[in-house]
């Protein structure tokens, strides 16, 4: 009987926990931090902060992208270390379906939403899953060597998986995470899996404008296909999203969907009849002819500062929260010049955006304690035409539990406002 570690009870081990309880040959037992879940009874479990210990009595240890790899204890067991990534890969290339994995900073899941809609649309056997939520497992018995799943991987997913997509999609890449990774390297190391161990009969579609994306690309044996904003400006997207950066998002889909033999014809309708994703330049109210919008998925500087070029208007701009220990320099540049109306700075991190603001000597900025009142307060600094918009380029934990939970209550503020 093999013995089956899931480490992590979050989306992933309750996935891994639902397929495993069917194999009668795996004796399974979930680990996790939180002493106070709630484990299905007749699984067995270890709970609280010795959750690590004894790791290499099991023959296999899946860790959930919520458990840090670099931790010593699973350094010293890695030889048994897998995923749910690396074990749906080889469930899937088993039956030899088509991998397509998207990675990046920014973008993941706007592009890999894309590619699944066009690919769905001329009728191919596609599947979406992923860091997007979805739980690729769950698919496994539908595929056949006809199907293809699209894929938004994580730095976390990618860490230590030993197996990259059919076609790789490496969108633009900045600092994230650094406060889960060691540093810079440890994170682009990371997403260099994704196309380290392609074949040469594979494909990379990367950001040729971006050295970190390009560094990944020149990492793959197989073919190279370059977009560029040059090139993405040419092709004349009527784009329903906001956002100049989704013209390079939507000529990746397009790149990816042609591989694949889409119709033009098709992909073009696909992608200009696509509004975007929640949280991502959502537009929320137009309220006295100030327009809203929740881009509250910005949790890093790159796509903060995207967020606040897409408006040509003058911009009240919500900035802050939790720090992971980005350099917030380039935001507070970018938040300095003329066409930012004031910078709300709210959040734990709002006395580093200060004392950065300082040191530019940037002054037109105001502080709030929490997003509620930094809200009051664009509203009361916001002119007839101008964009309010929340664009933090950070993480939201000081305040809520995740960037959808932080997009929520922005939305419902603005729409109360009076």
């Amino acid at each position: 009987m093999r013995r089956i570690a899931i480490l992590g009870y979050g989306l992933e081990g309750k996935s891994l926990l639902s397929y495993f309880r069917k194999d009668r040959d795996a004796e399974i037992t979930v680990l996790d931090r939180d002493k106070t879940l709630k484990i299905p009874s007749g699984v067995k479990q270890v709970l609280g902060r010795n959750y690590l210990k004894g790791l290499s009595k099991f023959d296999v240890i899946f860790r959930s992208p919520g458990v840090p790899y670099n931790l010593l204890e699973i350094q010293r067991v890695k030889k048994n270390v897998s995923s749910l990534t690396r074990l749906f890969f080889e469930k899937a290339l088993e039956k030899k379906a088509k991998i397509i994995g998207v990675t990046g900073s920014v973008g993941k899941t706007t592009t890999a939403t894309l590619l699944y809609k066009i690919l769905k649309n001329v009728e191919k056997d596609v599947f979406l899953a992923g860091n997007i939520g979805i739980n690729a497992l769950s698919h496994l018995k539908k595929m056949n060597s006809r199907s293809i799943i699209v894929m938004e991987l994580s730095s976390f997913q990618l860490q230590d998986l030993d197996i990259s997509p059919n076609v790789a999609v490496v969108l633009d890449i900045f600092e994230e995470h650094l406060d889960r990774h060691k540093n810079f390297r440890e994170y682009l190391e990371a997403k260099g899996n994704i196309t380290r161990h392609q074949r040469k009969s594979d494909a990379v579609v990367y950001f040729s404008d971006n050295i970190f994306s390009r560094k990944i690309a020149r990492l793959s044996p197989g073919r190279k296909i370059p977009v560029s904003s040059a090139k993405a400006e040419r092709e004349r997207f009527r784009l329903r999203m906001p956002g100049k950066y989704n013209l390079k998002n939507a000529l990746a889909a397009k790149k990816t969907a042609l591989l694949f033999a889409a119709p033009v014809k098709v992909i073009r309708s696909v992608i200009e009849n696509f509004s975007g994703i929640e949280h991502r330049l959502e537009f929320v109210r137009n309220f006295k002819g100030v327009l809203y919008y929740n881009n509250s998925k910005a949790t890093n500087v790159g796509s903060a500062v995207g967020g606040v070029d897409t408006f040509a208007e003058k911009k009240i701009v919500l900035a802050g929260g939790y720090n992971k220990n980005l350099n917030l320099l380039p935001l507070v540049r970018r938040l300095s010049r003329p066409d930012v109306r004031s910078a709300v700075f709210f959040g734990k991190c709002r006395g580093q955006l200060v004392r950065l603001s300082k040191k530019i000597k940037f002054s037109d900025f105001i502080l709030s304690k929490n997003l509620t009142r930094a809200v009051r307060s664009a509203g009361r600094l916001a002119q007839r035409g101008d964009v309010v918009l929340l664009s933090p380029g950070t993480a939201s934990f000081d305040e809520f539990k995740n960037y959808e939970e932080r997009g929520r209550k922005f939305k419902d503020l603005v729409r109360k406002l009076k």
